[in-house]
């Protein structure tokens, strides 16, 4: 049974710690502890049993509802024992209600979902444990912290977008030094707040070549758009041939509904993942590494890249969409976060993004 979260007051969470603390319940510190001593059948077993003492689940996640309706169908066709609480907001609403409760000593949540790149104020509050999947050799280098404390549940494909019907097929852009054709000025969307894109191509090309690139770009006379919901309606309107950096996996589902769209992901590339984050304080310890286990499994990997049509970090998980079954160059991690209102206010100063 999936449930959508309310608002817990904060004499409920305050009387769910109290009830959990004289029950002797176990902590997220002592199971972790013991399940890295048991072999796989054990570990599973004991996961199993403490899980269904527990009964539930506390998620917060960007995740819509629908999409997480769908996961946590098949997450308790295996097991049906438990009983998922999901909160869905913006990762704005999720780290403030994540980081509040905390601050408040109320401790409701098991798992948190958020863009990995905010994801650090979870971990600079010291909210996060650690917990080192086993099967991790089996997703991409940089799309997992090695020490456990976050791991890519699914990804956003940073991709270029064009229309097909505006846009052949023999020019499309096949690099980001393509752009600077003459052809393209004026015709070119940006997002103004693309700031991870001049981190990426300072990892791949260094800082002076990726500033230069940028300023020659600008002088294509570049329009900006907020968000790639809004430049992928654009695009497929007419209204511009190209969108330079959307989520690829999201306005694909908008092709697949008979939009005009084709996309190219160009080298560096780039994901952004959408970390999942098992809460220090869980209340449902057994439960919360139930879930990360299963979901971070080939078989929900599997739900997500293949019924939800979420990139993932899973090697040789298939995707629904293909073209974006990719190996990342630059992955958006928590160790960004720090920087990237710098580097999203430096790219708007170079690019001209008012």
């Amino acid at each position: 049974m999936i449930k959508v979260l309310g608002v817990l007051t904060l004499c409920q969470s305050l009387l769910f710690i109290l009830m959990a603390g004289s029950s002797g319940a176990a902590t997220m510190s002592e199971v972790t502890a013991k399940v890295s001593t048991l072999n796989p059948q054990d570990k599973q077993s004991f996961l199993v049993k403490g899980a269904q003492k527990e009964g539930e689940l506390v998620y917060y996640g960007t995740i819509l509802v629908n999409e997480f309706s769908e996961l946590g169908k098949a997450f308790n066709a295996r097991y049906p024992f438990l009983n998922l609480k999901h909160y869905y907001a913006p990762r704005e609403g999720i780290l403030n209600r994540s980081l509040t409760e905390a601050r408040a000593g109320s401790h409701a949540v098991d798992a948190i979902q958020v863009d990995s790149s905010y994801g650090y104020q979870l971990i600079n509050e010291y909210l996060v444990h650690t917990y080192a999947l086993a099967a991790r050799d089996r997703f991409y280098d940089g799309t997992y912290d090695p020490s456990g404390s976050w791991h890519s549940m699914y990804y956003l494909t940073t991709a270029l977008v064009y229309n097909t019907t505006l846009v052949k097929p023999e020019s499309v852009p096949q690099t980001y030094d393509a752009l600077l054709d003459p052809s393209w000025k004026g015709k070119l969307l940006f997002d103004p707040e693309a700031g991870y894109i001049l981190a990426a191509m300072e990892q791949a090309w260094g800082r002076e070549k990726s500033v230069d690139y940028l300023t020659k770009l600008r002088k294509q006379d570049l329009s900006f758009r907020r968000g790639g919901a809004l430049t992928t309606q654009v695009v497929s309107s007419g209204e511009y041939p190209i969108g330079i950096a959307i989520n690829g996996e999201t306005s694909a589902a908008i092709r697949d509904k008979g939009a005009p769209l084709g996309f190219k992901v160009l080298a560096p590339k780039i994901v952004k993942p959408e970390g999942l984050f098992l809460a220090r304080n869980s209340p449902h310890p057994h439960a919360a590494l139930l879930f990360a286990d299963w979901v971070l499994s080939e078989e929900g990997q599997t739900v997500l890249a293949g019924k939800l049509g979420k990139g993932v970090a899973m090697k040789g998980v298939r995707s629904k969409f293909q073209e974006f079954q990719l190996q990342p160059d630059y992955v958006v991690t928590p160790k960004l976060g720090p920087n990237l209102k710098a580097y999203v206010e430096e790219f708007a100063k170079i690019v001209g993004a008012r």
